[in-house]
């Protein structure tokens, strides 16, 4: 699966939330649950869905950022890995 919209729609977080979805609009039809609860069962799954993929957006952001430090001595170092000149 190289597109993303592929990799969107078979991830573990997005068929969870379906299942959750389906069970609460099944419960609905089914006569288990009353409508203004299955109206926020299927929110809540939208909600903990969209919770869940700004927490592995944010845990991803967080490992792949790289700084670098350097003092004035290294100048060509900083070039050199920066890829540049100034």
């Amino acid at each position: 699966m190289n597109h993303p919209i592929l990799e969107k729609i078979a991830s573990r977080k997005l068929l969870l939330s379906l299942a959750a979805f389906l069970a609460s609009v099944g419960a609905g039809l089914a006569g288990i649950a009353d409508p203004t609860t299955c109206t926020v069962l299927c929110v809540l799954s939208a909600a903990i869905y969209a919770a869940c993929e700004a927490y592995v957006d944010g845990q991803s952001a967080k490992s792949t950022t790289t700084s670098v430090s350097a003092t004035t001595n290294s100048r060509e170092t900083v070039e050199k890995i920066l890829g540049g000149e100034q």
